[in-house]
């Protein structure tokens, strides 16, 4: 294993991490290195999904950001358009619009130098955990932006390589 999987396993145990597993936020569902897959709880809205798959590629970890992508279970693939989190007006959040294959937010490893100089409390450091990324996402859908998605529940099923692991890991 190497330092940057060493790092990842330290942090997804430690109890800031289990805290937000405890409080709802949300959920490790596997990792399969480099790739790290969770649930992310979302607030309760009229016709809405409980929350989202966020798969990230933590290669590199903790030195280098994560690369993260809202994600759909089944199909095995980012989520569609249609079904990402909506603003009141109907709108994808910004946050998590398609664009390239990561979150439009200065904390992944893609889309950071899309804010040079702006933005440092947002960005990600080198003593930043893996909980500052979850905590990120689940403030973006826990504000009074988020509206609600059209999500299929295929969508929050585990990816096909996640399967065996998990159930695996439950015996």
């Amino acid at each position: 294993m190497g330092p940057d999987h060493n790092a990842l396993m330290r942090d997804l145990a430690s109890p800031t991490f289990k805290v937000g597993v405890r409080r709802g936020r949300w959920a490790l569902l596997g990792v399969k290195f480099p790739i790290a897959m969770f649930f992310v709880a979302a607030p309760v809205r009229f016709g809405g999904p409980t929350g989202f798959l966020l798969r990230s590629d933590c290669s590199g970890y903790p030195a280098t950001a994560p690369n993260s992508q809202l994600w759909h279970g089944r199909d095995n693939q980012p989520l569609a358009d249609a079904h990402r989190p909506k603003t009141r007006q109907g709108d994808t959040i910004i946050s998590f619009k398609m664009w390239a294959a990561c979150l439009y937010h200065p904390i992944d490893r893609l889309a950071r130098n899309h804010w040079p100089g702006q933005h440092p409390e947002l960005c990600w450091t080198t003593d930043k955990t893996i909980d500052f990324l979850l905590e990120t996402v689940h403030g973006i859908l826990d504000s009074t932006d988020y509206a609600g998605a059209n999500l299929p529940a295929a969508a929050l099923e585990l990816p096909p390589e996640f399967v065996a692991r998990h159930a695996g890991a439950a015996a």
